[in-house]
């Protein structure tokens, strides 16, 4: 399969090997693409990202290969059968006496965490005004970028004519047509890329996330509602592979901050510990709604 998505041939494109003093590198072709350059281009980029740990996906236990230990070590899953023949699953590090957590109740208190982590109707309306400013922010820039990107285009073209008459005159030796025909062709091939890009209908996807933003809040209902490697990318996300089980607790220094406005109450209600590093311990935290302010006694 990654053969086949890295063959040029199906966007167009031909591999040629470098001859002498002749270049390669990648040249259309005569025969008709059937993909498009630019997404060509952008299977390469995906492809060429590190490789992730290879973990089996098991929809009782999705937690498995990215929920941790306090010690470090990622917590591994299985079942195990009771006397009545039902079988039960558990989170277990591979160290001895460490965490063995029952399946069932990680996932409720990570679904108590989830429920505090909703945000509430003034942040959703602020984060969609938000949105609708970065929006036409976007599309007007993206219009400015298109317009010098055709410009660019038009000057690459004209080169490449130029270089083909005096090849055509005999004023160039091909040696020096074939290097330059190599540059001139692969920024074209870049630009085309570039305005195909920038021309998409941002809007389209704009309607989409306004359509579902409504779900931010009820994570719940989109974390339950989630296929397993969805709530796997969603729990990365969120805390950035910084996720751990500690003394029947979870725990995390990293959160989203839309997510982590009632950390306080995820911590009374045991279900979620934000350890977040500060960088000046000095500094007295808020604590609860109304930001009532603790006294913190320090000595010298």
């Amino acid at each position: 399969m990654e053969r086949i998505l890295a063959n040029p041939i199906y966007a167009g494109l031909l591999h040629v090997e470098a001859f002498k003093e002749h270049p390669g590198g990648l040249f259309p072709g005569i025969h008709e693409p059937i993909i498009d350059i630019t997404t060509w281009q952008m299977v390469q980029r995906k492809m060429k990202k590190p490789e992730k740990v290879k973990t089996v996906i098991d929809d009782e236990i999705p937690l498995r290969g990215i929920l941790k230990c306090h010690c470090g070590n990622i917590l591994t899953g299985a079942p195990s059968r009771g006397k009545s023949g039902k079988y039960f699953y558990y989170y277990k590090c591979r160290c001895p006496k460490h965490n063995n957590i029952s399946a069932l109740k990680a996932h409720t208190q990570l679904l108590g965490a989830f429920e505090l982590m909703s945000i509430s109707d003034k942040m959703l309306k602020d984060i969609k005004n938000s949105c609708t400013l970065s929006i036409e922010k976007e599309i007007k820039s993206n219009g400015e970028k298109v317009i010098l990107k055709k410009e660019e285009l038009v000057d690459v073209e004209a080169k490449l004519y130029t270089l083909e008459e005096k090849w055509i005159s005999n004023e160039i030796s091909r040696e020096t047509y074939n290097r330059w025909y190599a540059t001139y062709n692969y920024s074209s091939l870049n630009l085309k890329g570039a305005i195909e890009r920038l021309s998409t209908n941002v809007g389209d996807v704009y309607k989409i996330l306004q359509k579902n933003m409504d779900l931010l809040t009820d994570i719940p209902y989109v974390y339950t509602k989630s296929t397993t490697l969805q709530k796997r990318e969603f729990i990365s996300m969120v805390f950035d592979t910084n996720l751990y089980y500690e003394e029947g607790v979870y725990r995390t220094p990293t959160m989203s901050s839309i997510f982590s406005r009632n950390y306080l109450l995820m911590r009374d209600e045991w279900c979620l510990i934000y350890e977040k590093k500060r960088d000046d311990l000095l500094i007295i935290p808020s604590s609860g709604v109304a930001e009532n302010r603790t006294r913190v006694q320090t000595s010298n």
